[in-house]
């Protein structure tokens, strides 16, 4: 899956992905499509969630050039008992496409807690987005959400030139 944007994010210096919001959206959507799609968890008809935030730094700093994040996700019903496949098939195709798990918890095999709790996040290494894949408050459902890092909008292409007005004589 592509990143976000152009080039390798290496650290606090270099320059943000640019992207509208509307590309960062359709681009989330991709990714939770392409995932969804591989692994077998069907996306249901509740409304997508998702939210545009301001990129705060370390110390709540806030650059003045409309930097935000995006966090983006749906939900799928996936039974209970096919949520550790789910999970497996996510690790792997998201491994498989370079990202590094930094989380994965199954539920327990012939165990079964009253709430499943499996949960599965990757971050992509080079353009930093997250993928999570969680058990959700409720029996067969599970939650698919993507998280951006700090993306830049382009910037404002400069107004319509009008010709000068001509005088009649």
């Amino acid at each position: 899956m592509s990143s976000p944007g152009n080039g390798k994010y290496d650290g606090k210096d270099d320059p943000l992905p640019v992207k509208s919001q509307q590309e960062a959206l359709d681009w989330a959507r991709q990714i939770i499509a392409h995932v969804a799609q591989t692994t077998g968890a069907r996306i249901n008809a509740e409304p997508e969630i998702y939210g545009f935030n301001p990129c705060v730094g370390r110390n709540g700093e806030k650059a003045p050039d409309d930097r935000y994040t995006l966090d983006y996700g749906v939900h799928a019903d996936v039974p209970d008992d096919q949520q550790n496949d789910v999970l497996r098939k996510v690790r792997d195709l998201l491994t498989g496409e370079g990202l590094k798990v930094t989380e994965y918890q199954e539920i327990p095999a012939g165990d079964p807690p009253a709430q499943p709790a499996a949960a599965f996040s990757a971050r992509h290494p080079d353009s930093q987005y997250v993928v999570d894949v969680d058990s959700t408050g409720g029996h067969n459902r599970m939650s698919l959400a993507v998280r951006t890092p700090c993306l830049l909008p382009p910037s404002e292409s400069a107004p319509p030139t009008t010709p000068a007005p001509t005088g009649t004589a």
